[in-house]
């Protein structure tokens, strides 16, 4: 019985990962556009590319765990602008580890709003 050729499981391997990310960066796209606080309609339509791209290597970065911790649904203009900030630096290249860490930090802002509202620690 022969077996599939390695990189026909690496190719599916790295589609279900694709998959997986952009469905994740979706969903965050879709609380944040119905965020209160995020002024959606005050951004343009490069921002909104550059912030999913920039969710997108957030998700790979803080792992599965830390980005379903985040409340996307409180997010803030601020935090947008911020996000969109520390990512204007790498337009065309990778993020670095530092910038990675300084955007995570923002999102770990959402998560504290949400245990605020829900009276959590």
């Amino acid at each position: 019985m022969e077996q599939a050729p390695r990189s026909s499981d690496d190719t599916l391997g790295r589609r279900r990962f694709q998959l997986s990310r952009e469905q994740a960066v979706e969903k965050a796209v879709e609380k944040i556009r119905h965020a209160p606080s995020a002024a959606w309609e005050t951004f343009s339509d490069r921002d909104y590319a550059a912030l999913r791209g920039l969710l997108e290597e957030l998700w790979e970065h803080i792992g599965r765990e830390r980005w379903e911790d985040c409340s996307f649904a409180t997010i803030t203009r601020e935090d947008i602008r911020d996000l969109l900030s520390l990512g204007a630096g790498a337009v065309g290249r990778p993020l670095s580890q530092a910038t990675l860490g300084e955007m995570a930090a923002v999102l770990e802002r959402t998560c504290h709003r949400r245990d605020e509202q829900t009276g959590s620690s």
